[in-house]
């Protein structure tokens, strides 16, 4: 398991006691137990995703040519609205919690980072998780559009949240802020918006697409 300082006290008294023992454990278990070559390859793969040149440039044009292909130019709609939910997600966690928490990654952290497996890369503070947030934002207003799989989009969210923690770039607290975070950026804009906002609806049959 990961290292404790000389104290006793030390990082479990300084960073919540049971909870940081939980949170560590957790990090250990998908960092380091259960690690493997391969499962490092797709942990990348989903965590950057959104870098790749096979999705960027083949993968999502044909996602969003189908939607445009079924609902011709109300495809604009969930498109519109993800984007937002994404953005605000984003600036919350990246420009305002960030820089007010300023936590230390689990790699930065001197307590532990020597018994701790950084894969790829992470910069920045490590509370709370942009990848999370992000993703389950995103998960919420497709979930509100297509609810009949809505289960694929909070499973894929999840799957990018564990893969934070499995990389070495978040703990699990970082990830678990992630989503509440994005889920509630998520409802906020079904509530206010997608329940009132009528032209920003699907046809009534794509509810259950």
């Amino acid at each position: 398991m990961f290292a404790r300082d000389s104290t006793g006290a030390g990082l479990r008294s300084t960073q919540g006691g049971r909870v940081m023992s939980l949170d560590l454990a957790i990090l250990h278990f998908f960092n380091v137990t259960v690690q493997h070559p391969w499962l490092d390859k797709f942990w990348l793969i989903v965590t950057q995703l959104h870098k790749l040149s096979w999705f960027i440039y083949v993968i999502f044009p044909l996602i969003v040519a189908g939607l445009f292909f079924k609902f011709r130019m109300q495809a604009f709609k969930p498109l519109i609205m993800v984007g937002l939910a994404v953005g605000i997600a984003d600036t919350l966690s990246y420009r305002v919690i960030k820089s007010l928490v300023h936590r230390d990654r689990p790699f930065q952290n001197e307590a532990i980072a020597s018994s701790v497996r950084l894969v790829g890369d992470a910069h920045g503070p490590s509370f709370p998780s942009n990848h999370t947030a992000n993703c389950f934002a995103g998960a919420s207003i497709l979930g509100f559009y297509f609810r009949r799989r809505r289960h694929l989009f909070y499973n894929f969210a999840l799957v990018v949240g564990l893969s934070r923690i499995a990389l070495g770039g978040h703990f699990p607290s970082d990830v678990l802020a992630g989503a509440v975070l994005g889920l509630w950026v998520g409802w906020l804009l079904r509530v206010s918006v997608l329940n009132h906002v009528r032209w920003l609806s699907l046809s009534p049959h794509s509810f259950q697409d």
